[in-house]
């Protein structure tokens, strides 16, 4: 996951823009853009037999760097299990037109334990930090979801969550779950299935 340092992007025709949101108007301009520095990593030992929790790392991925294609930090999760899966920017291309939005939490969901953490990247871009932790017992109750597995940040500020079922581990019981820019349990996102021709 790359950390978005950008602060001018250019556009498509090679020439300087105003400051806007995080990410781009198109992939043409992404081309583009600066060149990443660091990028994020979420390591697992799951099913490795070690009973250590999973760790976000930082890679630099600087060439001019004598720490180049080196980790430079971990950051462990507080707890042992979580199997960190998808992660996300709470704010990314999708929120372009927003000038007031920025790319600093990086969200991971956790398969397993049905944890979500928000991890501040912003404070120290080389030493990231655990910013807040989304408990599953919150997550089951406001929306009856569980194992949460990919996050995408929506233009409204919301972060969606797809889950993979519910508590009992039922697929039929899978859906979006919403956080608010606070990441905040919001509750469960209503999609229109075209199979079930029903709205879950």
């Amino acid at each position: 996951m790359a950390t978005g340092t950008e602060t001018e992007v250019l556009s498509a025709n090679g020439h300087g823009c105003c400051k806007k949101g995080p990410g781009y108007a198109s992939p043409l301009e992404a081309m583009s853009g600066p060149r990443e520095s660091l990028i994020y990593v979420t390591c697992v030992y799951a099913g490795t037999g070690i009973e250590k929790p999973d760790y976000l790392a930082t890679v630099d991925v600087d060439p001019n760097s004598p720490n180049y294609s080196r980790v430079i930090h971990r950051l462990p999760m507080p707890n042992v299990g979580d199997e960190l899966h998808h992660s996300g920017w709470n704010s990314c291309s999708s929120c372009h037109g927003d000038p007031s939005a920025a790319r600093r939490y990086l969200i991971l969901p956790s398969l397993i334990s049905g944890r979500i953490y928000a991890i501040d990247t912003q404070k120290d871009p080389r030493a990231p930090s655990l910013h807040k932790v989304v408990e599953p017992e919150n997550i089951v109750s406001k929306t009856g979801l569980a194992y949460p597995h990919t996050s995408h940040c929506l233009a409204s500020g919301d972060v969606m969550v797809s889950c993979l079922g519910d508590k009992d581990g039922k697929a039929e019981g899978n859906g979006f779950l919403l956080l608010d820019s606070e990441f905040n349990v919001k509750g469960k996102v209503l999609v229109r299935s075209p199979n079930l021709n029903r709205f879950l």
